[in-house]
């Protein structure tokens, strides 16, 4: 699948923002994956620092989405959170908008990784 030039800043504007919420690294892909999660987990191996990294990695033509993450990423994305974030893909993917659907997913793992706020520490009295 190509993207087009708006579609690709789009997606690029929602990893860094994904990464400013929680502090991980994310990663996407769109296209096809040949043997389905193990082309996803290879695919996640090649991201630098791919221990702290979520990849999401969608096949348009096979209607699949696999979320891989790493295993400090892990640590604060469980299999739930993962499942929510696949969801949220599905309600836009389904009408066709695979690109706000994989915004959407990174905007539920980036809100579900992000450090819970200690009001006592981050904000003066």
């Amino acid at each position: 699948m190509h993207l087009g030039s708006t579609a690709h800043r789009e997606l690029t504007r929602s990893v860094k923002l994904a990464r400013e919420i929680s502090g991980l690294t994310f990663g996407v892909y769109i296209g096809e994956l040949a043997q389905c999660r193990d082309s996803a987990i290879a695919r996640h191996a090649q991201l630098a620092a791919a221990e702290s990294a979520v990849l999401i990695a969608v096949d348009p033509d096979a209607r699949t989405i696999d979320i891989v993450t790493g295993k400090e990423a892990h640590i604060f994305l469980d299999d739930r959170s993962c499942d929510f974030a696949t969801l949220a893909f599905a309600s836009c993917a389904t009408a066709g908008d695979i690109v706000g659907g994989v915004r959407e997913a990174l905007i539920v793992l980036a809100e579900h990784a992000r450090a819970p706020k200690v009001h006592h520490l981050d904000e003066p009295f």
